[in-house]
């Protein structure tokens, strides 16, 4: 849930906002002002699990990390999609990039 969260609200205000792109080369249409808003709502839904600041932040982060770690993998190996189940929105495979640094962190912190 997270993952999607953090994903919608990136979408959303980055769409709203717009701004300066974060990285076009990897990922073109990802902006500042959806990452950072992203960032902080999803910090706050983190934070209400009772984790600690930095590690709802860390975590928070590695949403973001995991999301531009795949999608660099995606243009090296010149693949536009995961997956051709959700066409133009880089595949169902995609809606999960963001969670696998998240959840090695979770595993290895709380578990």
């Amino acid at each position: 849930f997270v993952a999607f969260f953090n994903d919608t609200i990136a979408y959303i205000f980055g769409r709203l906002f717009k701004g300066p792109l974060i990285i076009p080369a990897i990922s073109p249409k990802k902006t500042w002002s959806g990452t950072v808003i992203s960032f902080v709502f999803t910090l706050i839904l983190i934070y209400q699990f009772n984790l600690s600041f930095v590690l709802s932040s860390i975590l928070s982060i590695s949403l973001f990390i995991g999301d531009i770690f795949f999608s660099y993998i995606k243009r090296k190996v010149d693949l536009k999609d995961f997956s051709n189940f959700l066409q133009g929105h880089g595949g169902i495979l995609d809606r999960f990039d963001s969670m696998y640094f998240f959840i090695i962190i979770v595993s290895t912190t709380l578990l």
